[in-house]
């Protein structure tokens, strides 16, 4: 048996799931629309695999070598369809040029979000930019496993605690795996992510989204709607409902408040993110269209880095430089008490009516400096700069 108190430390990386020999487990959804293995005590057959695979109870070894850098693709289609500055579109194509696969959360045709395997250039689109809903893993792992062996060359990208899953679940070092991970806010719920779309269909179906999508010729982001009628909604990023309750902590999985795979120290070998304070750090680098903080942990993170030189714009920089305005670098996402009063109330309003109720009493109740995000920010960088 799986021994977890509580649902905070269990990220439902699938890794329990994907090692069961006699199909014991399966991963249902709870009442906040999170996944959880479940396991069979009828198939259950004692072998105690689903424990020892846990990354929570076992934690998998992690590199430390802890190099840092700001990049953006020089192929401006991979930047600007991009959520950041376009590194992962960068490594991935470099790993399907030499007949790899690659591995990362798409939407499918239901738009749910879920971790496909895409073997050429066409399907590779579907697995760039961010998708704000916990991906489901299901088999993959096992499908990686597979292809491993084979001598295949894999990119597997993720939140830390997936590749901590998946790692786990290897049970060793593949030269031929490459683990990218993601500086991670948290992970929102399927469900309440299935609900919004629901409401905003109303007699018109959205078929397709973009979590951030960027403009030309501005550095406004927009979350953006295709329906069927053609239509197409966009809202600003930071004014979308569904990303003001996102970021406010509502709905993110009750593990990302404890999470245990922050920090410099990771499994994967490198691992990339938003760099909000580039244009403070190294202004003449910024260009308003993204920049990626990179930061490579191991040296086949390194190689792999190098080998995508020629396709990246690159400045030297530090982890204090990127966690100055990106703090889920290193710690956990803030507990939210409203949390609680938002899955009290979810199915009797609208997603967007209870989250514009709670953002207001949040910033009602917030203290005076809480309210001002950007002079905490500037303070970090000054002393930063002092240091």
């Amino acid at each position: 048996m799986v021994i977890l108190k509580g649902k905070k430390n269990c990220s439902g990386c699938h890794a329990c799931f994907n090692i069961c020999p006699a199909k014991a487990i399966e991963m249902q959804s709870d009442e906040e629309g999170f996944l959880y293995p479940a396991i069979s005590l009828n198939k259950c057959i004692q072998c105690n695999q689903c424990e020892n695979v846990c990354p929570v109870l076992h934690k998998p070894s992690t590199f430390s070598m802890d190099l840092v850098f700001g990049c953006f693709a020089e192929n401006k289609e991979d930047r600007m369809s991009s959520s950041s500055g376009g590194v992962f579109a960068v490594l991935a194509r470099k790993i399907l040029t030499v007949g790899g696969i690659v591995c990362g959360a798409a939407l499918n045709d239901n738009l749910e979000v879920e971790h496909i395997i895409v073997d050429n250039e066409k399907e590779l689109k579907r697995i760039k930019g961010t998708k704000y809903v916990q991906s489901r893993i299901g088999d993959t792992f096992q499908k990686l496993k597979q292809q491993l062996n084979t001598g295949r060359k894999v990119l597997f990208s993720g939140t830390p605690c997936q590749v901590a899953g998946l790692k786990k679940y290897l049970g060793k070092e593949y030269e031929n795996l490459l683990c990218v991970d993601l500086i991670c806010h948290g992970v929102p719920s399927p469900e309440v992510w299935k609900r919004y779309l629901m409401e905003l269909s109303g007699k018109n179906e959205v078929e397709n989204v973009f979590f951030r999508k960027k403009q030309e010729n501005n550095n406004i982001t927009m979350m953006e709607y295709y329906f069927s009628n053609g239509e197409i909604k966009k809202e600003v990023y930071g004014e979308s409902p569904y990303i003001k309750g996102f970021i406010q902590n509502l709905y993110v999985r009750p593990s990302c408040f404890e999470c245990q795979f922050k920090g410099t120290k990771r499994c994967s070998d490198i691992t990339i993110g938003d760099f909000w304070s580039i244009k403070e750090y190294h202004p003449d680098f910024s260009d308003d269209y993204g920049t990626s903080a990179v930061i490579i942990h191991s040296e086949k993170g390194k190689q792999w880095f190098e080998k995508c030189n020629g396709s990246m714009a690159i400045v030297k920089a530090t982890t204090k430089e990127v966690a100055c305005w990106n703090e889920c670098l290193l710690q956990s996402t803030k507990y939210n008490s409203q949390r609680e009063v938002f899955f009290e109330q979810w199915k009797d309003k609208s997603i967007a009516e209870v989250v514009l109720e709670l953002s207001a009493k949040l910033q009602e109740t917030k203290p005076q400096n809480e309210k001002k995000p950007l002079f905490s920010k500037l303070k970090c960088f000054v002393e930063n700069k002092i240091r």
